[in-house]
């Protein structure tokens, strides 16, 4: 029978040295499923990174954060991660489960991953204090978590972010869900589209006319069919969605 190995680190310095010998544990609701597979983990518990701060410009997030404390922090400064936050999991799992964890192990239908891809979220990783945009770590999760693992996540905070999404029902993982942030600057709208896919798909300069807007969203997504639904009815209702949301942002 092979030996399980269970570390806890008290430094970051620790914990990257010991990366070779285990996977990173922060609540263990992704882990878990595959307990079998892993010959160790590295329990983050102990190294602080639960912190949660707001500025006018951002929202910083450690890693080991839960999902429920940021969906109770964020109720009235981001509505909508506290939203998204919510619907990712339920409450018995929102309470252990991580926001890395999240980011990490998340697919295509994560709520949480869309509306931070909308907000232009960027992690940052030990060791060496590197930062990746949540787009581009997305895309390479494998290469960026070699030796390393994620200790921040920032929250750009646009002037506008909402999310909106279509379920089996309310509480139930995403259809297809649509989060859209307005910048200051032009303005300047970003979204992302989930529901379908490894991750949800980025719309960086979106048109700020609802019928532009659409047509980039049906284009998005007009591959995105499997057995929950689809593409053609995918491609439609994020089209609808992103609409929803652009003229949700004008009356703000």
């Amino acid at each position: 029978m092979a030996i399980f190995e269970y570390h806890r680190p008290k430094t970051m310095a620790e914990a990257i040295s010991l990366l070779a010998r285990g996977n990173p544990l922060g609540g263990g609701t992704s882990l878990t499923p595959q307990r079998t597979d892993l010959k160790g983990v590295v329990d983050l518990q102990a190294l602080s990174l639960d912190r949660l701060e707001f500025s006018a410009r951002e929202i910083s997030a450690g890693a080991t954060l839960s999902l429920e404390a940021l969906a109770q922090a964020c109720q009235v400064e981001a509505p909508a991660v506290s939203e998204a936050a919510r619907k990712e999991a339920s409450l018995n799992l929102r309470n252990v489960a991580t926001l890395a964890g999240a980011i990490v192990a998340g697919g295509g239908r994560s709520p949480l991953a869309a509306v931070l891809l909308a907000a232009r979220a960027f992690v940052t990783l030990e060791p060496g204090a590197e930062s990746a945009p949540l787009d581009v770590f997305l895309n390479r999760r494998d290469a960026f978590l070699t030796g390393r693992v994620v200790v921040t996540v920032h929250i750009p905070r646009p002037v506008f972010l909402g999310y909106l999404q279509v379920g089996r029902s309310p509480a139930d993982r995403p259809i297809v869900c649509a989060a859209l942030a307005r910048w200051a600057a032009a303005p300047e709208f970003s979204a992302a589209l989930g529901g379908y896919g490894s991750r949800p798909t980025f719309l960086d300069e979106l048109p700020p006319e609802p019928g532009a807007a659409g047509v980039v969203a049906r284009e998005a997504y007009s591959g995105a069919g499997d057995a929950w639904a689809s593409a053609e009815y995918r491609a439609e209702v994020a089209a609808i969605l992103v609409g929803r949301l652009l003229r949700e942002a004008d009356r703000r």
